[in-house]
């Protein structure tokens, strides 16, 4: 068997969505290939065991110890990622033979300048994830203040070159697709770009009535719930939503916030100084957690900041559809989900620049808008199950790589 070399941040036993997503693939491939994972030491998920997340036996992982860092400071994590970048490529110049696939995500995002010179030095076969875009993604997170800086046209430069270096891009969605082609469309080499959406769990999360999620005492029982579940961090603009959630009169709704993040503490503080009842605030949850907690949900929120058009595709959409609840999606127009929501009538889909619609659509929400809701809820099942479930997506890598 030829050998594939899978280099990441992250892998099992980390329950995040990028380590669930590569170990799924590395599980898939290892019929096909003998399949080697050069990777960080688990820093999120140390304590959490999944029995439904699993590593084949025959996949072989070499972990990099060292510098784990706080994973909460951008200062701690920008070093970790110089850290471990570099350690990875030490370690693939070291192996690696010429001509065998090396099949990276963009995270660590140094990792791509350096895997794409291990191309030139080692003659490899480079096969990118695009799960983020680096440096456009520093814009919206405001880590970096403005396209027009000079470390930003330097980064562009130096990233948009290693991009063009793969001989396959594979991106989550069309407008990445259109992001990448633009990175990349005036250099020599123009590598291959293939779109692989993420997919669901339709085996193990499925639609639950709220009686089997909610404890009979619970205030949300009897609203609908408009519910963010994941990561409340930096890119999703969920302090802009909760400017217009402090708006809403509708006393039939409830919104309903799941997770941890860099913005939770600053959101906790502004409903508190704002007063708002309407605002219910859940913990972090495990993988085996998200069926109850997906279920609780009459309405999933999917919520990207402006300037995001093109740089992600949120994982956690597909198993939202999985769930068969509908999207409320705050977003860019054209972006991957706009299209989703509108296409497969899903949900509602809405721009930034439209905050009186969305506070419109919020206030009116009534009876007609819950029969309208059962239809989309149907629906989301459907494309889930129909377009999007886990072997559908992992058959498209199996051939692609």
């Amino acid at each position: 068997m030829k050998n594939l070399w899978i280099a990441t941040e992250l892998f099992y036993p980390e329950e995040t969505s990028t380590s669930f997503i590569l170990t799924k693939i590395a599980n898939q491939l290892s019929d096909k290939y003998s399949v080697k994972v050069v990777c960080g030491d688990p820093v999120y998920d140390k304590n959490n065991k999944s029995e439904s997340f699993t590593l084949n036996s025959n996949v072989f992982v070499h972990r990099i110890k060292g510098f784990t860092g706080n994973k909460d400071s951008l200062i701690s994590r920008s070093l970790r990622f110089i850290f471990l970048s570099f350690s990875i490529f030490f370690y693939l110049f070291k192996n690696v033979k010429k001509g065998e696939k090396v099949f990276i995500v963009t995270n660590p995002a140094p990792l791509i300048l350096l895997i794409s010179i291990l191309k030139r030095l080692k003659k490899i076969e480079l096969i990118i994830l695009v799960h983020d875009v680096f440096p456009e993604n520093t814009i919206p997170a405001g880590i970096i203040k403005s396209e027009s800086s000079f470390l930003y046209k330097i980064l562009r430069s130096i990233f948009d070159k290693a991009y063009s270096k793969a001989d396959r891009l594979i991106v989550l969605g069309r407008d990445m697709q259109i992001m990448i082609e633009n990175k990349t469309q005036r250099f020599k080499n123009n590598p291959k770009i293939e779109i692989i959406e993420n997919w669901g769990d339709t085996e193990n999360i499925r639609p639950l009535s709220k009686d089997e999620v909610f404890e009979n005492n619970s205030s949300l029982k009897d609203k609908v719930v408009f519910q963010y579940a994941g990561n409340i961090g930096r890119v999703q603009g969920l302090l802009e939503l909760l400017e217009i959630i402090k708006m809403v009169t509708n006393d039939k709704l409830a919104f309903y916030f799941v997770g941890e993040g860099a913005v939770k503490q600053k959101m906790k503080e502004y409903v508190e100084l704002n007063k708002m009842q309407n605002v219910y605030f859940g913990d972090a949850y495990s993988r085996e957690e998200q069926l109850s907690v997906l279920n609780k949900a009459d309405v999933a929120f999917i919520s990207l900041a402006e300037g995001m058009f093109g740089l992600g595709v949120p994982s956690k959409t597909y198993n939202i559809l999985s769930a068969g609840k509908p999207i409320l999606y705050l977003g860019e127009k054209n972006s991957e989900i706009d299209l989703l929501v509108k296409e497969k009538s899903i949900g509602y889909s809405f721009q930034h620049n439209q905050k009186e619609e969305l506070l419109r659509f919020f206030n009116s929400f009534n009876e007609n808008s819950v029969l309208d809701l059962k239809i989309k809820k149907e629906n989301a099942r459907k494309v889930a199950e129909q377009e999007f479930s886990e072997q559908i997506i992992l058959n498209k890598f199996y051939q692609t790589i």
